[in-house]
């Protein structure tokens, strides 16, 4: 057959099957890293399922979430992998139905969905946060994106329960900004301007890490020596930051590929064996120079 050019057509297969050989993804923000990451995890188990993949952005909009849902529900799609979505309950139920498998990327759907899987941003912001307070600082600012994704209230959640249990007497320093540079270097600016120089300040990405110290770096207030920075989102620009950006290492993209392969089980009927199934990705702290300590991670917690 390959010396006669034979392709086989896949979706003239899936009509005799009843199936479209596509699923969708449904994320709040495709510009950010570990969106980006989940979809790449996606497709790599997707394409060995000889599947295509229906990308759909929503802009952390509840109301084009909605209508994306009702796009891919009237489009027949094979199964859906619905990431932090902002519709809730009963919203959610009456949109996607009881027949159409899908798999909820998140910590909680209110036992909407039978199957569920991410990473814990709440331990991982309790680990960074009780880190900087094991480093000595009692004042900790936290950064994260002004968009009311589940993520950043895991990350608030994490960052308080740090501060309850290992510095009750600190107070609680939140800001919001948008999850880029620019928005990293804006909230820093408007600190500064109000004379304010975190002693430590988190990041929920590597991209506000990156606004944040150009801001600080315009004044010239030294990294570590003046302010501690880190961040929750691990990439290559926290290790040629300088210095180096102490960052929380995430598996976004085996999280992408655990939901696609929670998806196919879903679709091909596989997980009636195993019943409804919950995977927690635990994310691992990375230390570099900017929190001031130089030492190997061996030694830190060895």
């Amino acid at each position: 057959m390959e010396n006669l050019n034979y392709r086989p057509n896949w979706f003239a297969r899936g009509l005799n099957l009843g199936k479209t050989s596509t699923i969708a993804l449904l994320v709040p923000n495709i510009e950010l890293r570990r969106y980006r990451e989940i979809m790449s995890g996606v497709e790599t188990v997707a394409l060995k399922k000889q599947h295509t993949v229906l990308l759909c952005n929503t802009h952390a909009d509840p109301q084009e979430e909605a209508e994306y849902l009702k796009m891919v529900v009237g489009r027949q799609v094979d199964g859906l992998i619905l990431v932090s979505p902002l519709l809730e309950g009963d919203q959610l139920a009456s949109l996607l139905g009881p027949e159409l498998p899908w798999v909820h990327v998140g910590p909680s759907n209110a036992g909407l969905c039978r199957n569920l899987c991410y990473i814990n941003y709440e331990e991982g912001a309790y680990q960074m946060t009780t880190h900087l307070i094991k480093m000595g600082h009692s004042e900790i600012f936290l950064l994260v994106d002004k968009a009311p994704l589940v993520e950043m209230q895991q990350i608030a959640d994490g960052y308080r329960r740090a501060l309850r249990q290992h510095s009750p007497g600190a107070g609680e320093n939140i800001l919001t900004a948008e999850d880029t540079a620019r928005g990293g270097y804006l909230a820093m600016q408007k600190l500064l301007q109000n004379h304010t120089i975190p002693p430590a300040l988190i990041t929920a990405s590597d991209d506000q890490a990156a606004g944040v110290m150009k801001a600080v770096l315009d004044e010239h207030i030294s990294i570590p020596e003046n302010m501690a920075l880190a961040c929750l989102t691990d990439s290559a620009t926290c290790s040629i930051l300088d210095p180096p950006v102490t960052a929380l290492e995430t598996p976004s993209r085996r999280l992408g590929m655990v939901a696609a392969r929670m998806l196919f089980d879903s679709i091909e009927g596989s997980d009636e064996l195993y019943g409804p199934q919950e995977i927690i990705l635990q994310p691992k702290l990375k230390i570099r120079r900017s929190c001031g300590n130089t030492k190997p991670i061996y030694e830190l917690f060895g």
